[in-house]
């Protein structure tokens, strides 16, 4: 991959253009498939609260916080992946995959 810029991989907070916005977004696809067909879910700007499994704090230091609402899982466009913010703690992401897979029933 020389002279080619890697696309967001898993844990990754970056900014998504979805139709006509611009959001944030956390790459959860294992990153064996983030390259070709990467699933996200959406970060709300607004903190609202700490509900286990489904809105989980964005902490303040990682691209102004907010909430990552693991209810809104999405398949994403590889073009359309803007700027990185970061990533999240191994803490966060333990808990974000416990969510999904109680959320979905895995």
């Amino acid at each position: 991959m020389v002279g080619q810029v890697a696309g967001p991989t898993r844990g990754d907070v970056v900014d998504y253009t979805l139709g006509s916005r611009r959001i944030r977004v956390l790459v959860v696809s294992a990153n064996a498939y983030t390259r070709n067909y990467p699933i996200i879910v959406l970060i709300h700007s607004r903190a609202d609260g700490d509900v286990p499994g489904i809105l989980l704090p964005l902490p303040r230091d990682l691209a102004g916080g907010g909430t990552i609402d693991l209810s809104r899982i999405r398949f994403a466009d590889p073009g359309a992946f803007g700027h990185r913010h970061g990533r999240i703690s191994s803490t966060l992401a333990a808990k974000v995959d416990h969510g999904l897979r109680r959320l979905l029933g895995l």
